[in-house]
C-alpha cells in the first residue's frame, strides 16, 4: 500500500515562550526578523490592519544593509494567533506568519499527528530551521515518541558548521537522539553578514562528517538579499558547484520552487518558468526537490487549480525525472493558504498526465527511499 509521506512539516513549543535552549533565544529571534523581510504575507499596522508596502516592510525589518550588523532593534517578538509583532517609531505592526488558528504559536507532535491522520498522511519529516528555535531536545523527544511517524532533521550553526562543537552537536543528534538528516539553511550566514557561502573551506570537516554519517542534507537557499531573484539564482549556482564536489551526499532542495513567490507580479511565462540553473542542479546525482507549489503560488485563489503548476510538474518530470520529486506541505504554515489535506490535491487529483504510480512516488514513495522504516 502506498505511503503518504510529507517532506516538510514542523513541531515546535509555544514560540513566544520557548525556542529551546535559552542562551540561543536572541540568535533565533534575530534571524527570524531578517528571515521575513520579503515575506509575501506582508506587514500590517496594528491600529487599522492596513498593509504597508514591501519596500517599507523590508526597510523596517532589515536596516541599511544585509546582515546582523545592521539589524535594527524593533522589539521583534512572537505574538499569539499566528502573528509576529514589532514596533517601529512608536507604531506597532504585525505579520500573519502562521494561520490564526495557532493560538499559542505551538505545534505539538500530537497536534501534527491529529492533522496527519485527518489529511491521510502516514509520515512526516520535521524540518529544523533556527527561526523556530534550537530544538535538538524538543524534536529529539518527538521522534523518540513517534518513530514510525516522524523523521527529524538535525540543526547546526551553518556559519560555524566545521567547528568542533558543531561537529559534536551533529554527531549527538544523529547517533544519540535519532535524527536521520540535517537541515542546512544559508540564512545562517546572516550571522556573519554573508561573508561566506556553502563552498567555504571552513565547512569541509562538516561535509566529511555528513558523508561519514550517511545522512541526507535538506537545503534551504535562504539568504534573502537584494536583488532577491539574482541572489537566489546565485545560491543555486553555489549549490551546483558544491554538488559536483560532494557527489556521495544525498541532497533535497526544500521550498521548491521559491522563484514562483519571488517573481509575483511578473507575467506567467516568466514567473512559472523553470530556472536553468535549478534544472542543472537537480540533474546532479543524489539531488531531489521538495515541491511546495501551493505556498509559492499562494496568491492564487485556490493554488491546486492553477494550471501553471500542473505544467511545472510536467516540465520537472521531463527535465529531471519523476524519481526526484517530493511533496512537502510546510504544515502548519500551509494552513494560512489552504488546508493540510488540500496541499495534496495537485498531486493526488490534478496533473492528469500522472499515472497512479507517479502520484504515489511524488506523495511519498520517493521520500520513503530516503527514510525507510
Amino acid at each position: 500500500m502506498a505511503v503518504t509521506f510529507d517532506a516538510h512539516a514542523h513541531c515546535f513549543p509555544p514560540l513566544g515562550l520557548d525556542r529551546g535552549e535559552a542562551q540561543y533565544y536572541d540568535m533565533c529571534a534575530a534571524e527570524h526578523q531578517y528571515h521575513v523581510r520579503f515575506h509575501p504575507q506582508g506587514v500590517r499596522r496594528s491600529t487599522d490592519s492596513s498593509l504597508i508596502s514591501l519596500q517599507k516592510q523590508n526597510a523596517i525589518l532589515t536596516g541599511e544593509h544585509d546582515g546582523i550588523s545592521w539589524l535594527p532593534d524593533i522589539s521583534f517578538r512572537v505574538g499569539k494567533f499566528g502573528r509576529l509583532e514589532f514596533t517601529h517609531e512608536e507604531q506597532d505592526y504585525y505579520m500573519q506568519w502562521m494561520p490564526p488558528s495557532l493560538i499559542n504559536m505551538e505545534s505539538s507532535p500530537e497536534y501534527l499527528l491529529a492533522q496527519m491522520e485527518y489529511a491521510g498522511v502516514d509520515r512526516a519529516v520535521l524540518q529544523h530551521d533556527r527561526v523556530y528555535g534550537h530544538l535538538d531536545d524538543f524534536l529529539g523527544q518527538c521522534i523518540k515518541k513517534y518513530p514510525n511517524k516522524l523523521v527529524g532533521l538535525a540543526q547546526v550553526q551553518e556559519w560555524r558548521a566545521g567547528e568542533p562543537d558543531q561537529l559534536d552537536r551533529l554527531k549527538h543528534q544523529v547517533l544519540e537522539q535519532g535524527f536521520r538528516g540535517v537541515y542546512f539553511s544559508t540564512g545562517g550566514f546572516f550571522h556573519v553578514d554573508f561573508n561566506m557561502n556553502v563552498n567555504d573551506s571552513s565547512l569541509e570537516p562538516f561535509w566529511s562528517l555528513v558523508e561519514e554519517l550517511n545522512i541526507p542534507v535538506h537545503w534551504y537557499a535562504g539568504e534573502y538579499r537584494n536583488p532577491m531573484i539574482e541572489i537566489h539564482l546565485r545560491e543555486l549556482e553555489d549549490f551546483d558547484v558544491w554538488a559536483k564536489s560532494h557527489q556521495n551526499i544525498t541532497s533535497v532542495l526544500t521550498h521548491g520552487l521559491n522563484t514562483i513567490s519571488m517573481l509575483k507580479g511578473q507575467p506567467d511565462s516568466v514567473r512559472y518558468k523553470l530556472p536553468e540553473v535549478m534544472v542543472r542542479l537537480l540533474k546532479n546525482q543524489n539531488w531531489s526537490i521538495e515541491l511546495m507549489l501551493h505556498l509559492m503560488a499562494s496568491d492564487s485563489p485556490y493554488p491546486p487549480y492553477n494550471s501553471n503548476l500542473d505544467n511545472l510538474v510536467e516540465n520537472l518530470i521531463n527535465e529531471i525525472g519523476i524519481e526526484k520529486l517530493m511533496w512537502g506541505s510546510d504544515m502548519p504554515c500551509c494552513e494560512r493558504t489552504l488546508s493540510y489535506k488540500q496541499s495534496l490535491v495537485l498531486y493526488k487529483e490534478k496533473c492528469e498526465f500522472l499515472t497512479q504510480d507517479q502520484r504515489d512516488l511524488i506523495t511519498g514513495g520517493n521520500l520513503e527511499r530516503l527514510y525507510p522504516l
